[in-house]
């Protein structure tokens, strides 16, 4: 091999090395602090240019087997909207007999400063701890210094007892992920089943490898004679040999989750892993099984949360009960009195779980409570009601949709209440809720009723009624704008969220702020009839005026008739879909209104009158237009009968609210008559 040959191989790979990305901590290019956009995602807000996750069990000849977790990230920042990534939180269990800790926290911002590259370190008075609930922990921190163009990357070990706890490894962000790097490494001894979220659109490759691993370890052994003298001392080194199943991914450019309308909670479509401890097997030990059935989960909770004992405890609030119940028989009355009761009494203090925090009694007495105590509380006040009320285990829209029977997949809890055939759910942690109305967190596919006799089944989380909107408006046009006068219904779940929107005095109750497509917009004399009486409909009237609502150009004045109700904006703009289409919750949306025209005026062109179906059962949009003399009337409904709309669906229901888009702000064009009654239109065409 020639001198020269030995050279340029040595330059081409000096080169090379020079020119490869560093991933180690601390290790961050002047190239990528400088980079101004993702050579991908040009409009990324920010993006990762390295995560790596390392799970693995250590072993110690005291503790045994340590499950530990390293996490590195680092992530640059493009822009002021991609200053969130620099806020984070890390989620540790604290159980009853030990907790999960994390360790060798450390982080650095990155910044280019005339010309150098500057490091600003995370200080440890920058982080901070907090009980996020009686069992779980969370460290928060935001990295310093942060500004367009950073770079911040932080490294930390999470070490827990918990040998079961891997959880879930998340595989793509709503940021671009540049190199992704994951090993999840499981002694022989445990055996996991790991699932890929069907919901992604993305495919992750697995590697799978098998590696023999020991451990060595001293152990001392003293001897001693009868007298208990000793008489010697030896060491001995053992070791422990077993076998070690290495799960890995690593790939690169993975796109950013899409932001698209109507998606219940994005991160439920994103790539990740899912691991579940379905049993151990250690040497000369049986085989201990951990996986369950749902009816097993189910069980062990109910046990776990005292239902037998807590639930029938009621010597603290029995008193006032019975006083509020008094001369009462009616279920659904009794069940109101005591809903409304204990939203009264006791206040949700911001903590999810459906493990009680405070414990009901210490929640009753001190008027504040997590999502557990507050729920429960109301299911033992109805079980002493003699009404048949169980819990009801739900899955919140941010922890995702269980996949698999595990006790993780539930993270709130709510009543269940059977009267007749008809379960009605209730959530007493929302002041605005009526009894059958969910708030949107606790509206997630479906939950698990546990009963009495230790049996459970699922339960419908998602509303099959339609909540609805009806307008009434009674209009007169002018030249000089238009006014007149409106009624508006709202049933269900529109009712319910009004009140939570409108809970604050205000005048008007924002009406205004609600339809800002008319600057002018002035309202008067309103008034509004059940705002406080929770469930029932409630009504708002008022008068308005609109100077600019129509337009007067020559002989003619434009207008569109449903003025600020109309739709202005179609949600759905993109040429395809990726994911479903979750609106809140089935509707119907009615608008009703009567036109007088002004004198000397008649009817120049009117819209034509459509109907629009989505399909049987599914859901239509009617508008019907009808005008004579100097009226008209126009009546439009919106009907969706479901909530959920596969991708599939969505060319028609894009078209369909193209539709409802096109006739809602179709103009109506009246024109000036003649003395005899006849238009200028007509006379210059004889």
């Amino acid at each position: 091999m020639s001198r020269n040959f030995i050279i340029i191989c040595l330059l081409f790979f000096c080169f090379q090395h020079g020119n490869s990305q560093n991933y180690k901590f601390g290790k961050v290019s002047k190239k990528e602090v400088l980079q101004k956009e993702h050579p991908i995602k040009k409009d990324a807000d920010a993006a990762v240019l390295y995560r790596s996750q390392n799970v693995y069990y250590d072993l110690d000849k005291n503790d045994g087997f340590i499950l530990i977790t390293e996490v590195h990230e680092r992530i640059k920042i493009y822009n002021k909207e991609g200053f969130e990534w620099a806020n984070k939180k890390i989620s540790r269990y604290n159980g009853s007999s030990d907790e999960e800790k994390i360790y060798y926290l450390k982080g650095i911002t990155y910044n280019m400063v005339d010309g150098k590259l500057e490091e600003e370190k995370l200080r440890k008075d920058e982080i901070f701890e907090e009980e996020s609930s009686k069992y779980w922990r969370i460290t928060s921190f935001t990295m310093p210094a942060v500004k367009e163009g950073s770079v911040i990357e932080y490294i930390y070990k999470i070490r827990s007892p918990y040998l079961g706890s891997i959880g879930r490894t998340p595989l793509q962000y709503t940021i671009p992920i540049d190199k992704l790097e994951v090993d999840v490494t499981i002694p022989e001894y445990f055996y996991f089943s790991k699932y890929q979220n069907l919901r992604s659109s993305l495919v992750i490759d697995i590697q799978e490898e098998r590696k023999n691993a020991k451990y060595n370890f001293s152990s001392f052994n003293r001897e001693t004679n009868s007298f208990g003298v000793i008489v010697s001392n030896t060491t001995s080194n053992n070791v422990v040999e077993y076998v070690n199943l290495k799960y890995s991914v690593n790939k690169e450019n993975i796109p950013a989750l899409k932001q698209e309308s109507y998606v219940e909670h994005l991160h439920n479509y994103a790539a990740f892993l899912d691991w579940e401890l379905q049993y151990t097997k250690f040497p000369n030990s049986t085989v201990k099984n951990y996986s369950e059935s749902w009816e097993g989960v189910a069980k062990s909770i109910y046990y776990d949360l005292g239902i037998g004992n807590d639930l029938s405890r009621d010597n603290y609030y029995d008193e006032e009960l019975d006083q509020l119940l008094a001369g009462i028989s009616d279920p659904l009355m009794k069940t109101n009195k005591i809903f409304n009761f204990l939203k009264q009494k006791v206040k949700w203090n911001g903590n999810a779980g459906y493990y009680p925090d405070n414990g009901l009694k210490k929640a009753f007495k001190e008027g504040s409570g997590n999502i557990g105590d507050i729920n429960l509380l109301l299911i033992s006040m109805l079980k002493y009601a003699n009404l048949n009320a169980n819990p009801v285990l739900v899955s919140t829209p941010s922890n995702g949709v269980p996949l698999y029977p595990t006790r993780d997949g539930f993270n709130y809890v709510i009543a269940g209440l059977q009267i007749g055939q008809s379960i009605y759910l209730l959530d007493a942690t929302d002041p605005f809720a009526g009894i059958g109305e969910l708030p949107k967190r606790a509206r997630n596919w479906q939950g698990r009723l546990i009963r009495d006799d230790k049996t459970s089944l699922w339960i419908n989380l998602m509303p099959t009624y339609q909540s609805q909107t009806a307008v009434s408006m009674n209009i007169k046009i002018t030249d000089a704008g238009a006014e007149g006068i409106e009624r508006k219904l709202y049933t269900g779940l529109f009712a319910k969220e009004f009140r939570g929107d409108h809970y604050m005095p205000e005048p008007d109750n924002g009406i205004a702020k609600r339809w800002p497509n008319f600057e002018d917009l002035e309202i008067s004399d309103y008034t509004s009839e059940n705002d406080k009486d929770l469930g029932a409909e409630l009504i708002e009237n008022f008068d308005f005026k609109i100077p600019s609502a129509t337009s007067v150009i020559g002989d003619k004045i434009y207008f569109q008739p449903l003025l600020f109700e109309g739709l202005q904006e179609n949600p759905f703009k993109d040429d395809e879909r990726i994911y479903p289409i979750l609106f809140d919750f089935p509707e119907s949306k009615i608008h009703t209104v009567n036109i007088l025209l002004p004198d000397g005026y008649e009817i120049s062109s009117l819209p034509e009158s459509i109907h629009f179906s989505l399909g049987k059962d599914v859901g239509e949009f009617k508008f019907i237009v009808n005008g004579a003399g100097n009226t008209i009337r126009i009546s439009s409904l919106i009907s969706l009968k479901k909530s959920a709309f596969q991708a599939e669906e969505y060319d028609l229901l894009k078209k369909f609210y193209s539709n409802i888009i096109k006739k809602h702000s179709e103009a109506i064009v009246l024109e000036k008559t003649l003395e005899d009654g006849h238009s200028e239109r007509a006379e210059s065409g004889r």
